[in-house]
């Protein structure tokens, strides 16, 4: 996450724990708010604005009311949006390449002429009005990990940053699945009316149907969620397909000239042969989806396979196996006496740093980077009082010489090993501290 900051005309630099962010009145020279991927905004100090950043909260991705509301913003709704977001998207692969496949399978039959057994308002409808509803509230609503599960295990925010949903094995996984279920759901209907003498929409109209609950069922068994609205948006989807493609096949005569699909639907459903091969190719077409899914569910190592089977447990045995999950994950920290200590070090107070270090006459806005000095300062008086380079260290630090260098500032060779290697650890953080501060 990015924070949209940019220096204007007026800072007003707001601090909160460990992140410190700044509100600008001035919106327009900030470049930053352009070009971040993510931008956030709560109000801070509003009395010390002399106008409300109201410019920042519409150009801003989420606006809070508090900090402490971050927490919750991240670990829960930022991996609820980045699971729906990735499981969406693989299922939009996988319907239409399930679906435009089945086109595909016809043309080894039709000469490659680009003819179709199915409809052109079927097909349009298809995707305009019968599966277009399930994966929009599939993204909205679906969540895998319950809030409480969530916040109280943080490092299952992890899945998002390792792309574990969204990944070249899930997609080429879901591509595969795909290419086999459009395999049996044309294969099937074609065995069945194999030497009949029914027309190429009698024939296309199973095929059409067939994929659609396919496709619906394959749905419901990725949804991890399953509320009321989920069961209906399903239900009507199948219902509306049935409703306007019997209306349309009972209205249309010449609707597509010179192809005629006239009472197709009605004739369909008269069938006991359809219904017949409408029952067992979903069932055929999903088996592997659900072996593979059982597996996973029941063998699954992942963080997000054990919180999901945390979630189903009782709340007294759910809240005892996250307690077991937390000592395993954070280790019992090292006693104060049994630590190794370089030396005495006297606790120095932040406040001689200050009284001993004459005030600059630098504008209001570098500040900050004072404020990192000394810590750098004290840092190095701290560590590397026993080596001969301590003081060279902190003449680099005071001198700031090292902040926008590429490299990071190194002990001079007269300098033992492990001097040098004790003080590297704190070069690299005050190098870090030093860019994020230059950045705001």
């Amino acid at each position: 996450m990015s924070e949209s900051n940019c220096p204007p005309k007026s800072d007003h630099i707001i601090k909160q724990g460990a992140i410190q962010t700044l509100q600008t009145p001035d919106l327009e020279q900030s470049t930053a708010l352009k070009g971040t991927p993510l931008g956030l905004w709560w109000p801070q100090m509003e009395a010390n604005i002399p106008a409300l950043p109201h410019q920042a909260v519409m150009s801003s991705d989420f606006a809070i009311s508090r900090f402490r509301h971050l927490k919750k913003l991240l670990l829960v709704h930022g991996h609820w949006c980045y699971s729906r977001l990735a499981r969406m998207v693989v299922y939009f692969f996988y319907k239409n390449v399930c679906y435009v496949n089945l086109l595909f399978w016809y043309q080894f039959f039709c000469g490659f002429s680009g003819s179709t057994m199915i409809d052109y308002w079927q097909m349009i409808f298809f995707n305009l009005l019968f599966t277009s509803l399930p994966p929009i509230i599939f993204g909205v609503l679906d969540k895998d990990v319950s809030a409480e599960t969530l916040l109280a295990l943080p490092e299952l925010y992890k899945s998002g940053q390792n792309s574990e949903n969204y990944n070249l094995s899930a997609f080429w996984i879901s591509m595969a699945d795909a290419f086999y279920q459009s395999l049996v759901c044309f294969f099937f209907p074609y065995l069945t009316y194999r030497g009949s003498d029914i027309d190429v929409f009698t024939f296309g109209t199973p095929i059409n149907t067939i994929s659609l609950i396919t496709i619906l069922l394959h749905q419901a068994m990725e949804m991890k969620t399953w509320t009321l609205v989920h069961g209906l948006v399903l239900l009507s989807s199948f219902l509306m397909y049935f409703m306007v493609s019997v209306v349309y096949n009972a209205t249309c005569v010449t609707c597509n000239s010179p192809t005629n699909p006239y009472w197709v639907m009605v004739n369909q459903l008269s069938d006991p042969t359809f219904y017949l091969i409408c029952f067992l190719t979903p069932v055929a077409a999903l088996l592997p989806r659900y072996f593979f899914l059982s597996l996973q569910g029941t063998y699954g190592k992942t963080p997000i396979s054990k919180a999901q089977k945390i979630d189903q447990l009782p709340t007294e045995k759910r809240n005892l196996e996250i307690q077991n999950w937390r000592s395993k994950v954070r280790p019992a920290t090292i006693p104060v006496a049994a630590q190794p200590t370089h030396g005495p070090v006297p606790p120095v107070p932040e406040q001689d740093f200050r009284t001993s270090t004459p005030k600059s006459s630098s504008p209001p806005k570098r500040k900050h980077m004072e404020d990192w000095v000394f810590r750098g300062q004290r840092s190095s008086r701290e560590h590397g009082r026993d080596g001969p380079c301590s003081g060279d260290f902190s003449a680099q630090l005071s001198s700031g010489e090292h902040l926008l260098g590429p490299n990071r500032a190194q002990a001079p060779r007269a300098c033992s090993r492990e001097q040098t290697d004790v003080s590297r650890p704190l070069t690299r953080g005050s190098h870090r501290r030093s860019q994020s501060s230059l950045t705001i």
